[in-house]
């Protein structure tokens, strides 16, 4: 074998692979930085309204060696606020914490989602699932009642239940009057049933008012009621 083909084939190969290997240790790559949650899901589970904001906290880990930065934090709902770090250190956790108001919650478990941007190439957009339920301090059901057609010569009367989930003293609830003097209600101190009574009504056509309920916490609930008024039996023309 010559020395041209030695040279080609043999030397000049092994010197640039030789090369090649000290450029990438001289010169190692960094991974972009990571967010990991510890959790993806926040259960809340079901808040008293009348306990106030609820925080909780998760953790989240940069599993690279570089400083990962927090850039936006969209919670994905009004009721719920995100405490976040501006940035993370190489290979640290750092809090995330998370409030919700539950008098601004539905009563039903609802979800949301936050999203969570960085500057990380690999995670951009993180998600973090947030789930909770109210438990209302209070609640009417029905919580509105409509009479339906209604003859304006009759009185009418109906139930509804008020429930009191707080602790309050429920001797001094009060339920305030009615703008309309035929529209009257009163509550069964024993039972806390309600019961109203509509009529008889002079004017025909679509009826609508307020009913309101007013606790010692200097909370109120409203009942709305309805009814359409129509022509009575008789009449002179």
């Amino acid at each position: 074998m010559s020395k041209r083909t030695i040279l080609t084939t043999i030397i000049i190969p092994i010197l640039l692979i030789s090369g090649l290997i000290i450029v990438l240790i001289n010169n190692p790559q960094n991974p972009s930085p990571e967010l990991v949650f510890a959790q993806e899901h926040i259960d809340f589970g079901t808040l008293p309204e009348w306990e106030g904001p609820i925080t909780r906290s998760v953790t989240a880990r940069n599993t690279s060696k570089n400083t990962l930065h927090i850039q936006n934090v969209r919670t994905g709902c009004s009721y719920a606020e995100i405490t976040a770090p501006a940035a993370i250190p190489p290979d640290r956790e750092a809090t995330f914490h998370i409030t919700i108001n539950p008098e601004t919650l539905p009563a039903d478990e609802t979800s949301a989602t936050a999203t969570i941007f960085t500057d990380s190439s690999t995670t951009p957009v993180v998600p973090l699932t947030i789930t909770a339920a109210a438990k209302r301090f209070a609640t009417l059901t029905p919580d509105s009642y409509d009479f339906g057609d209604i003859r304006p010569e009759t009185t009418y009367q109906k139930t509804i239940i008020l429930t009191v989930n707080a602790p309050l003293d429920t001797s001094d609830i009060r339920l305030l009057p009615s703008s309309h003097s035929r529209l009257t209600w009163e509550i069964d101190p024993d039972t806390e049933i309600i019961t109203i009574q509509l009529g008889p009504l002079m004017d025909w056509g679509r009826f609508a008012s307020l009913l309101t309920v007013a606790f010692p916490n200097q909370r109120t609930l409203t009942l709305p009621i309805t009814a359409n008024v129509g022509v009575p039996t008789t009449h002179n023309r």
